[in-house]
């Protein structure tokens, strides 16, 4: 992923493209806290059967980290 990007929360010109990293079930975002059924339920956004992964973005001045959506990866 060679993407230009500058941070959107430092806005330092440059961020270090790699990997978000997890197990099974995998990582997902969930809009709220964990509730009832913890991390089974969200929006997958990591792929792998064993251990998971997703392209991802990261912020060397403040860590913050953006991760664009399966089809932009």
């Amino acid at each position: 992923m060679d993407v230009d990007l500058p941070c959107p929360i430092c806005a330092a010109p440059t961020m270090t493209p790699g990997d978000i990293v997890g197990r099974s079930p995998g990582v997902k975002f969930k809009s709220s806290g964990p509730g009832l059924l913890g991390d089974l339920t969200g929006t997958l956004i990591t792929r792998g059967i064993f251990n998971h992964s997703a392209r991802a973005l990261r912020c060397d001045a403040c860590g913050t980290v953006v991760v664009p959506a399966p089809d932009r990866q």
